[in-house]
């Protein structure tokens, strides 16, 4: 069955395409996104003021640098399941975003400006043939984050002396409270056509 979707939730956004799925196969990508989305946030999250709370922000920065891609790993075990963080200005090269991601991450940028920045970002995209719902939840610097990713005069020299030694070529400073850190970034192929 075909179908045209535009949706506007509120902080939702899904973009007009025309899919070939059903209503209730749209929902549950969506909704596993979401909840994919909601885990890792909490995960990362968890385990970085457990480390403030044992060691301070450099115990932080050490653990996060040795950790954070592992905590993404089991979302992508299943098939034709994409989860990571992105930012157009990363510490972790791996974190780099792919053309979509740096698409709408500049666009996170400026409607965060215009004061009009939504929770989440959804649309349904034909990549190599197949059909990926692609979900995308802006991530906002907090006054906690600027700790590590503040301006760099802001940051304590423990903190810079293992950034410079875990991410030589890192981007990720400069921030200031409420602004667009980054992204978590969530690609899910849909079911092929019948």
């Amino acid at each position: 069955m075909k179908f045209w979707m535009k949706v506007a939730f509120v902080g939702v956004s899904i973009s007009m395409v025309t899919i070939t799925l059903s209503q209730a196969q749209m929902e549950q990508a969506l909704s596993e996104a979401r909840h994919i989305s909601d885990e890792l946030v909490e995960k990362v999250r968890g385990l970085l003021f457990q480390e403030i709370e044992k060691g301070g922000f450099p115990r932080a920065v050490q653990v996060c640098s040795e950790s954070a891609q592992e905590i993404a790993r089991p979302f992508n075990v299943q098939p034709d399941h994409h989860v990571r963080r992105v930012s157009l200005r990363y510490r972790n090269p791996k974190n780099a975003p792919d053309s979509y991601e740096r698409k709408k991450l500049e666009e996170f940028d400026l409607l965060n400006r215009e004061k009009k920045l939504a929770n989440e970002y959804v649309e349904v995209l034909r990549e190599k043939g197949r059909e990926y719902l692609r979900y995308m939840r802006p991530l906002l610097a907090a006054p906690v984050c600027i700790n590590c990713h503040g301006p760099k005069e802001n940051i304590s020299l423990e903190v810079k002396a293992i950034l410079a030694e875990k991410y030589p070529d890192d981007q990720a400073t400069g921030f200031l409270v409420g602004d667009v850190r980054g992204a978590i970034s969530v690609k899910i192929a849909l079911p092929a056509k019948k």
